[in-house]
This record gives structure tokens, C-alpha cells and sequence, in this order.
């Protein structure tokens, strides 16, 4: 059976420390509050930092948003039903605004889990001792406290000889509470001299997987490790094409793909593609499109999904 790409859909679900709760926007019900959003996604390790508009939400449930508080956003169609697109936690919240007829209300979050700042259990246990020792010297005060004996730091988490790079890999991050939803490395190296991790976990984490071939980005909230290459895509293969001859309407080009003329020697030719918001499309995706300027199979490498109410896209940005 076809599924038409028609009749928005748009999910927003909050969970408040008064509990879950979900608000959603259907375009072909009369309804008096509209949703719509700003959501990057690329290769990058940065988490990138999304945002969403809510129409004459109600005072109350206004309250329920507030920073820290994670959020999951939905969107897709009435026949092809939604999607996740992005969750994370609130950063910041605006002030309810009203132009004279709607009132609206803004929030952004940045995507997945705070892992940026995430601590190994070595670093959580020196900062416990340097923490200790500076309530020492506000007690005794400076010149008491210098002939305390010197603070014995923990060493830093070390691996033996020939421990590989994905062993290394799944024990920073379990002992640092970054989940990792997949690990792929291209070569998972053998350090020969074994390993002493440095560093906050997730850059070493990010350094790793370099020497191996691969990379670590956001996806959906999770946290990703492959090279992605096509080889590697993710379940998501989807097809992009303007109408076809003798079929109905086509499945989502909205315009015609582009490239930057200035990098067209690169080694890597960069091309944009645009379509109607295609929820299974992240970074990663392996796509096929089919045009007169642009035809083969890519994988994505960035995009932005975007809903306002004049458009409902994903633009992606796929190496040739």
C-alpha cells in the first residue's frame, strides 16, 4: 500500500518532573495549538542545539518546562505515522509572547545526554579529595592545614598489553555512564604497549575511535561510533525522487539538488538535498536519489529537519 507524504503530524513529549506528558499537533483537525521546530543533526561529537515553538500552550502547562527536563520530538504523516527525530534535555526557556491573536513559547535543548562534561570514576574520586582537602584548610585555615599530609591522587584508569580498541572503548564509557547505542570501528586496534586513558572520557573516547578509522556523533539522542561509509548505514534506506512518469507524485524532492561550485576539485564532493521531512532520515542514512543533476545511492553526512508554516523539510548534505 503507498503512504502519500501529506498531513503533518508533530509529537512533542516532555518529561516533567510532574511526569511524562505529550503535546501533538495533527495539520488536518481544526486545533489551536501549532508546534514547530528547528532540528540540526551531523557527524560532529558537538551535540547539536535544536529548537521548538508551541502555539497558545496553556499557563499551566507552560510551567512544566524547565531546563534539565528531557524532550523527545515526533513528526512525520497521517498515513506514514511519526518518527523520533531528536531528545535531549531543556537548556533554556523563553517568556510567552503574543503578536495580538496566538500566544507562543520557545525552548531549546541540546541534543542527547550531557556526556561532554561526563567524569570518570578516577576524576569523581580526586575531585572527592580535593574537595576534602579544601573544607581541611577553610577549618584550619592555611597555615595549619600546609602540614597535612600530601594528598595520594588515584592513577588514572589503565589498560594491559594487547587490550583492543573496542574493549578500551566500552569500559570508558560504562565507567564514565555514556551509553553507547553502536560501535563500529573500521580497525579495531591492538595497543601492543597496552593503554592509560587521559582526559575527559569522551574525548578519549572520540581520540580512540580516530586512530581507528571511525567517529563519534549524536544520533537521535544516542551516541553513535562508525566511518560511515555507505557499507555501514544505518536500517534507513530511503528513497528521494521527483515525480516520476506514469506514477503519482514522486517521494519527496522538493527542489533540485545543488553543490558548491568552489569545492567541486574537493576529494569529497558535497551536494544538498532537499525533501519533504522524511523522519527516518539522520546522520548516517544511506539515501538514494534519483534526479536529472544528482543520481546514486549516498550516505548522510548532516541536515537539518525544519517545520514552520510554510515548510515542512529535511534538508541533508550528502558526500558524492
Amino acid at each position: 500500500m503507498t503512504k502519500y507524504l501529506y498531513g503533518r503530524r508533530v509529537r512533542v513529549i516532555l518529561y516533567a518532573k510532574s511526569g511524562k506528558v505529550t503535546f501533538e499537533y495533527a495539520q488536518t483537525e481544526t486545533k489551536s495549538m501549532g508546534i514547530s521546530f528547528n532540528i540540526p543533526f551531523s557527524d560532529s561529537a558537538t551535540p547539536a542545539t535544536c529548537s521548538v515553538t508551541l502555539m497558545n500552550l496553556a499557563a499551566k502547562h507552560r510551567k512544566l518546562f524547565e531546563p534539565g527536563c528531557k524532550v523527545e520530538v515526533y513528526a512525520g504523516y497521517a498515513q506514514d505515522g511519526v518518527g523520533l527525530l531528536s531528545s535531549g534535555a531543556i537548556r533554556h526557556t523563553s517568556p510567552m509572547t503574543s503578536d495580538g491573536t496566538n500566544n507562543t513559547f520557545s525552548f531549546t535543548y541540546r541534543e542527547g545526554d550531557e556526556y561532554q562534561t561526563a567524569k570518570s570514576s578516577v576524576q569523581e574520586a580526586n575531585d572527592k579529595l580535593d574537595k576534602e582537602r579544601a573544607h581541611e584548610v577553610k577549618v584550619l585555615g592555611k597555615k595549619a592545614a600546609a602540614k597535612l599530609p600530601k594528598i595520594k591522587k588515584h592513577s588514572a584508569m589503565s589498560f594491559a598489553k594487547g587490550s583492543s580498541a573496542e574493549t578500551i572503548i566500552r569500559r570508558v564509557a560504562s565507567d564514565a555512564g555514556i551509553k553507547l547505542t553502536k560501535v563500529y570501528l573500521k580497525k579495531n586496534h591492538v595497543y601492543k604497549k597496552g593503554y592509560t586513558v587521559s582526559g575527559k572520557p569522551l574525548s578519549c573516547i572520540q581520540k580512540i575511535a580516530k586512530q581507528c578509522g571511525s567517529q563519534v556523533f549524536m544520533r537521535r539522542g544516542g551516541v553513535y561510533i562508525d566511518d560511515l561509509s555507505k557499507a555501514m548505514g544505518h536500517k534507513e534506506h530511503i528513497l528521494i525522487t521527483t515525480k516520476l512518469k506514469g506514477s503519482h507524485g514522486g517521494t519527496g524532492l522538493t527542489a533540485y539538488p545543488t553543490t558548491d561550485q568552489e569545492n567541486a576539485e574537493a576529494k569529497h564532493a558535497t551536494w544538498e538535498v532537499v525533501s519533504l521531512l522524511r523522519y527516518q532520515i539522520s546522520t548516517g542514512s544511506v539515501v538514494t536519489v534519483q534526479d536529472r543533476f544528482l543520481s546514486g545511492t549516498f550516505r548522510v553526512k548532516s541536515g537539518v529537519h525544519a517545520c514552520d508554516d510554510s515548510s515542512f523539510t529535511t534538508t541533508m548534505e550528502v558526500y558524492v
